[in-house]
């Protein structure tokens, strides 16, 4: 018998019994299609925290810190790094997967930091970095990244700072820059040419070893610096790290510091604040080697956080959610491999005088077999693919249908699984072949215990029982 020949009778056995093979294939197609939609409710969730994320931050950019918690927090490495020195920058930046890598220093003290243009001034925090390695992690709006002088003050801002500018003689109303960001529109700036017009950096310090008899007050000092506006940061809301302030050249504070010891040891400031740094930022070449270099830089006995730590937690809450509703799904499929089974063994005692007369012709074993092992796989191929079918229609309404959208969230009890974009459900080739390929592996072990039952069947007995 060929293998024409049984593909040809297995169908032609379903055909005979159509309503039969219908209703046992529509158990496949539901059992299928609540697997697929299930556990595309966790894709979807899954993107739309990544697209939240990548809205909101950089998810290839790691915090480093250096190491100050418990011993038992160490990550299963016996180094601790207390200090981030340069010597470690340079560590740091020999890790595979390292894009940049640059401290952040921020500089807050009773020394006042001014930035003049004009009859303009804010008092704004200094926030240091490494200038190559931070043109690779915070994109500009208009303007140019630091030049290589340290000569004067460059300084690079976000447009909530650049608001902040004044006329101190002026009673202007400070704007409330929140409300035109959370109604998405154009922060209102100051009348300046930015790029163009000239800007001070103002020291402004109270020396108290002028007060005596006659002047009970610190006499205010200043001293000014050349300084220059680079450009605009593209700065989000929720980046707290460089929303405010001025971004300057690392290299050029240090200098600042040098050339101001004893202003500076003043202030409570000192150059050794500069060579140890309490937040350093790398970042990855890609979003996928992101929790390898964290496993690896917490080897070498630093801490990190990442934002994708709080999408690795909330996938596991995901999964618990979505384990359950794979669980039903699993036992639909489990229903419909029972049904497979039932339509197999209802078919062999159907059809035993045919079984029986192919014995008697010399139809071999393990032809019998394959052939009712055929009909079970033919139920599962074409049940598996129209539950398919069925899956993709269920996630294009889960993604366009406000209502099972919302319905979806009360159940997943996160209305955060709905992106902008409606993706609420995600369908990956890997799910929709994956489970097609699991659909068909089940509905042929479904079909093995019958076709084993037709091979034994006796055949004598079979042509005499059957009339």
């Amino acid at each position: 018998m060929k293998w024409s020949d049984i593909l040809a009778a297995a169908m032609n056995n379903l055909r005979r019994r159509k309503l039969r093979s219908m209703l046992t294939m529509l158990g496949v197609v539901i059992g299928t299609a609540a697997i697929v939609v299930t556990v595309s409710l966790g894709y979807g969730a899954e993107q739309a925290q990544m697209d939240m994320l990548e809205a909101q931050t950089n998810l290839r950019l790691i915090n480093v810190y250096p190491f100050y918690g418990s011993p038992s927090s160490g990550e299963g490495s016996t180094n601790r790094i207390t200090k981030i020195t340069d010597a470690v920058i340079s560590r740091i930046r020999h890790v595979k997967g390292v894009r940049a890598v640059t401290p952040v220093v921020s500089i807050y003290s009773s020394l006042e930091f001014v930035i003049q243009t004009g009859k303009l001034e804010v008092s704004a925090p200094l926030i240091a970095v490494l200038p190559v390695d931070f043109a690779h992690i915070m994109g500009l709006k208009n303007g140019r990244y630091f030049s290589r002088s340290t000569d004067r003050m460059e300084f690079l801002m976000s447009e909530i700072s650049m608001a902040e500018f004044r006329d101190p003689e002026s009673k202007e109303e400070y704007i409330d820059v929140w409300s035109y960001l959370y109604d998405g529109k154009p922060i209102p700036l100051p009348n300046v040419n930015w790029l163009h017009d000239r800007f001070t950096l103002q020291l402004r310090w109270e020396d108290y070893e002028s007060i005596d008899e006659n002047n009970p007050d610190p006499v205010l000092r200043t001293k000014d610096y050349k300084a220059k506006f680079m450009g605009t940061m593209d700065v989000g809301s929720e980046d707290y790290n460089f929303i405010y302030g001025a971004v300057v050249n690392l290299n050029w504070l240090k200098k600042l510091y040098r050339d101001n010891k004893a202003l500076m040891k003043d202030a409570g400031l000192a150059l050794e604040d500069l060579n140890e740094y309490q937040t350093v930022y790398v970042l990855a070449k890609s979003v996928d080697n992101v929790l390898d270099l964290v496993k690896e830089l917490n080897e070498m006995g630093l801490m990190c956080s990442s934002p994708l730590d709080y999408l690795n937690s909330y996938k596991e809450q995901i999964q618990t959610v979505q384990g359950f509703l794979g669980f039903i799904g699993a036992v639909s499929m489990l229903v419909a491999a029972l049904s497979i089974a039932n339509t197999m063994m209802m078919s062999i005692y159907e059809r035993t005088r045919e079984i029986g007369i192919m014995k008697v012709l010399g139809c071999k074993l393990s032809n019998i077999r394959m052939m009712f092992l055929m009909e079970a796989a033919y139920i599962g191929i074409f049940g598996g693919l129209m539950g398919l079918g069925l899956s993709y229609a269920l996630s294009y309404a889960l993604n366009n249908v406000v209502w099972l959208q919302e319905l979806v969230g009360s159940i997943m009890s996160s209305a955060e699984i709905i992106t902008e974009a409606g993706t609420t459900s995600l369908i990956p080739a890997s799910l929709a072949f994956g489970t097609w390929a699991g659909v068909v592996m089940v509905s042929v072990i479904s079909g093995i215990y019958p076709a084993q039952r037709a091979m034994s069947l006796s055949s004598l007995a079979a042509i005499r029982n059957s009339d």
